[in-house]
C-alpha cells in the first residue's frame, strides 16, 4: 500500500499506524493578548500561533539574516542525536540533521527526507522512495547508502530503536531506495522514525562507519543549519547551510538567520537578565517563580508549551518497594496538586492528570486505573503500610538540586512519607551523581524524575532501573502488534492499567514548559521542543 502525506484524521488503506496525535496549543491564553495573537496569525498566514513542526508560513515582513542568540539551560554532551534522549542535543540537533519523516504541527507523520512511502499488506517491509538532489552540509548528496548506514546505526544505539525494533535491518534496494524490514509488525513505526528524541537522523555513511558507540565527532547533516564552531563551555555557534532547500516537502524548514548562537547558562536569573536586557532572543527553560517577570517585561513573553510527566519511581527489585504494597502505600498518600503546586506554582504551569501521555496527543490518552490517582488517603496507606509490614527502616529517597522541580517533590513526598510513620533520608546529589546512583539499584529506594513531552508511551521511563523492563514489555507488544492505533485502544489502556495496578512509578501529574521569546521574533514554535528553523528575528 501507498503512504499518502495527508493531515486527516484516517488514511486510505492505512488507518491511523500514521500517528495523528493533535496540535500542541497553550495551556492558557490571557485575554489582553487575545487580539495581538489574531493580528499576528493573520500577518503570518498561519492556522494558529501554539506549538507547530515548523509547516506555517512567515511573515511578509520577516527579515532574513542576522543572528538568533538563544540561552540553554545545559550545554548538550554531544550533537550526535541518534544516541541521546538529552533535551538539549536535540534542542540544538534538529536544526542539523533531518530524519525519513516529521511530525507535523498535528502531530501526523509526514514525508521529510523521503519523498514517498509504501507498506507492505503485512506492514512488515516500509518502502522509502528518496528525495534526490538532498546534499549533506559536506556538499556530498545524500542517497540510499548513507540512509541504510544511519537507520541501522540508529536501531542498533538508541533507546527506541533497541526497545522497537528488536531484530529490524534496513536495506538498500536502489541509490535511492531503502527498505526498513521488521521481523513483527509495529504500529507505531513511522512515528518512532518521526520522534525527534533519540532522533533518526541521517548522517554521511563515511561518518556513521567511524562514529563510536558514545558518539559521532563529526556533526554532519542535510538540515537547514550546519555547525560552524563549538566552543566547550561557552556556546555553539550554527551558520545557515546556503545548499538547503525543503521544495517540495509539506513541511518546510526555511533558515531565515545567517546564524544562532546558542549560549550555555544554567543560572536561570542569567538568562532571564540577558533576555530582558536584550542580550538573548529566546530563552529556554523559564522556571513559573519567574513567570510573571517575564510577562510584565515590555519586549518579552512567555510561551508555554506541554512539558511531560513528573513521577515517583521505585526500586521494585530490591528491598522494601519489592513488596506491592510498600508502593500502594506510599500511592496512597501523596497528594499530587501540592506537590505540583510546590515544583511548577500556579495551575496555569501543571495539570492534574492521571494519563501517561498528555490529552493533547489524544491517541494514547489514557485514564484506565485513574480511581488509583492522587487519592491522598492517610488512613489506606497506613493500613498498606501495615501489610507491608514496615518496621521502622530508613528508606533512601534521591534527588538533585540541578533540576529544582524534582528537589521539590523529593521534599514534599519526604513529608508526606514521614506524616504516616515512615523513615525517610533525602540525599540530595549533582546530576551525574544522581544519574550514577539510580544505575545501582542498591543505593536507593525511591527517587522523583521528569520525563520531556511524548506523543506515545514508548519512551525510556521503562527502562528507569526501578521496575523489570520484561513486565511493560508485554503490553507494549501488543500494542505494537495491533492493525491500527484504533485497534490498539484496548492495549494502550492496559498498559495504563498496568501502571496503576503494578505502580512501578507513581504518576504524580504534567508540567508546562515554559521559554521567553523576545517580541521581535517572528515564527517561533515547539513541537517536543523548541523549533528555530523559520524563525526570523526582527529587530
Amino acid at each position: 500500500m501507498v503512504y499518502i502525506p495527508t493531515n486527516l484524521t484516517k488514511i486510505v488503506g492505512f488507518e491511523e499506524a500514521i500517528l495523528t496525535i493533535g496540535g500542541m496549543t497553550l495551556k492558557k491564553v490571557k485575554v489582553k493578548w487575545l487580539l495581538f495573537i489574531v493580528i499576528a496569525l493573520f500577518a503570518a498566514g498561519c492556522s494558529n500561533n501554539q506549538a507547530s513542526s515548523g509547516d506555517q508560513s512567515t511573515s511578509a515582513a520577516s527579515k532574513d539574516g542576522g543572528t538568533l542568540n538563544i540561552a540553554f539551560q545545559s550545554e548538550p554532551t554531544t550533537l550526535d542525536p541518534q544516541i541521546t534522549g538529552n533535551s538539549s542535543v536535540k534542542d540544538a540537533a534538529r536544526n542539523i540533521y533531518e530524519g525519513l519523516v516529521i511530525f507535523d504541527s498535528k502531530g501526523n507523520v509526514e514525508p521529510d527526507l523521503a519523498e514517498k512511502i509504501d507498506i507492505s499488506d503485512d506492514k512488515k517491509v516500509y518502502t522509502f522512495q528518496l528525495r534526490k538532489g538532498v546534499k549533506f552540509h559536506n556538499g556530498k548528496e545524500m542517497t540510499a547508502d548513507d540512509v541504510e548506514a544511519s537507520i541501522n546505526r540508529w536501531i542498533k544505539l538508541s533507546s527506541l530503536g533497541k526497545t522497537n525494533f528488536v531484530g529490524a535491518q534496513v536495506k538498500k534496494t536502489g541509490d535511492y531506495t531503502v527498505e526498513l524490514h521488521l521481523k513483527t509488525p509495529n504500529v507505531n513505526t513511522l512515528a518512532l522514525l518521526a520522534d525527534p528524541i533519540p532522533a533518526a537522523a541521517i548522517f554521511p555513511k563515511e561518518i556513521i562507519e567511524k562514529a563510536p558507540a558514545e558518539g559521532a565527532t563529526e556533526f554532519v547533516g542535510t538540515g537547514p543549519f550546519k555547525v560552524k564552531e563549538w566552543k566547550k563551555n561557552q556556546y555553539i555557534m550554527l551558520e545557515r547551510f546556503k545548499d538547503y532547500s525543503s521544495k517540495g516537502r509539506k513541511i518546510k524548514k526555511t533558515p531565515h538567520v545567517d546564524e544562532i548562537k546558542i549560549s550555555f547558562l544554567s543560572d536561570e536569573s542569567t538568562r532571564i537578565s540577558g533576555i530582558t536586557a536584550g542580550q538573548f532572543d529566546i530563552a529556554l527553560g523559564v522556571s513559573s517563580d519567574n513567570a510573571a517577570q517575564i510577562e510584565s517585561t515590555q519586549n518579552v513573553k512567555n510561551k508555554l508549551a506541554p512539558g511531560g510527566f513528573i513521577g515517583l519511581f521505585y526500586n521494585t527489585q530490591e528491598g522494601f518497594f519489592s513488596d506491592l504494597n510498600a508502593r500502594k502505600a506510599v500511592n496512597a498518600t501523596i497528594n499530587a496538586k501540592d506537590i505540583l503546586s510546590s515544583s511548577y506554582g500556579g495551575s496555569d504551569y501543571y495539570e492534574l492528570t492521571s494519563s501517561i501521555v498528555n490529552k493533547k496527543f489524544p491517541n494514547y490518552y489514557s485514564e484506565a486505573g485513574k480511581e488509583e490517582y492522587n487519592q491522598h488517603d492517610e488512613k489506606k496507606a497506613k493500613s498498606y503500610l501495615k501489610k507491608a509490614g514496615y518496621s521502622g527502616q530508613e528508606l533512601r529517597l534521591l534527588t538533585s538540586r540541578d533540576y529544582q522541580d524534582q528537589y521539590n517533590t523529593a521534599v514534599i513526598v519526604q513529608q508526606e512519607l514521614e506524616k504516616i510513620g515512615v523513615k525517610v533520608k533525602l540525599e540530595v546529589y549533582d546530576w551525574a551523581t544522581f544519574t550514577d546512583k539510580v544505575n545501582d539499584p542498591k543505593a536507593w529506594d525511591i527517587y522523583p524524575v521528569d520525563w520531556a513531552a511524548r506523543s506515545t508511551i514508548f519512551q525510556g521511563f521503562w527502562t528507569s532501573g526501578g521496575a523489570p523492563v520484561e513486565k511493560s514489555t508485554k503490553y507494549l507488544d501488543k500494542i505494537k502488534a495491533a492493525a491500527s492505533v484504533e485497534d490498539a485502544r484496548p492495549a494502550i489502556d492496559a498498559t495504563q492499567k498496568y501502571v496503576w495496578d503494578e505502580l512501578p512509578f507513581t504518576l504524580i501529574g504534567h508540567k508546562v514548559n515554559i521559554n521567553a521569546v523576545s517580541t521581535h521574533v517572528k515564527g517561533y514554535d515547539f513541537n517536543l521542543g523548541p523549533v528555530f528553523y523559520n524563525v526570523s528575528v526582527n529587530k
